[in-house]
């Protein structure tokens, strides 16, 4: 029952964040299955840019357990355009500080960080971009800790 009530209250919150989001063009969280990210399972994201004209910002969302045994996240990331041209990067997330604490919102068990990955990006071309994201830590057995991965897309104030 504790449980529930967490996951209600996290609901409830995460309502009651994002529906003033006038900035927000795309954001979308993938599940990971058992809280166990395998290296081949890889996150992708499809979106719609619409605007050249305006910077974005692009965020990469994580949420993490209490349990997650490192302090960081590496991700291969890689952007397809519209026209099929590629852009690859390989990213770090920090999620917890020097002393261990983790960064971001928590409740209860459950950290939810959103992390800066590109300011001030303006899109090349109109058009549907797919945005993945690969973990790269390469544990034997899968990531254990790592519950939803994300994406933000939003315009640059």
């Amino acid at each position: 029952m504790a449980s529930f009530y967490k996951i209600s209250v996290a609901f409830i919150m995460l309502i009651v964040l994002f529906s003033c989001d006038s900035n927000k063009v795309f954001e979308k969280y993938i599940e990971v299955e058992n809280a166990v990210w395998e290296k081949e399972n890889i996150a992708s994201f499809e979106f719609e840019a619409k605007d050249t004209t305006v910077a974005h910002n692009l965020y990469i969302n994580v949420r993490n357990t209490g349990n997650y045994p490192y302090s960081y996240l590496y991700l291969f990331v890689t952007m397809q355009g519209p026209n099929g041209g590629l852009l690859q990067d390989t990213v770090n997330c920090i999620l917890a500080d020097n002393r261990g604490k983790w960064l971001g919102n928590g409740i209860g068990d459950l950290w939810d960080l959103r992390i800066p990955y590109v300011g001030g990006f303006k899109f090349a071309q109109k058009g549907n971009y797919t945005v993945s994201f690969e973990q790269a830590m390469r544990v034997e057995g899968g990531l254990k800790g790592i519950t939803d991965i994300g994406l933000r897309v939003e315009t640059a104030k």
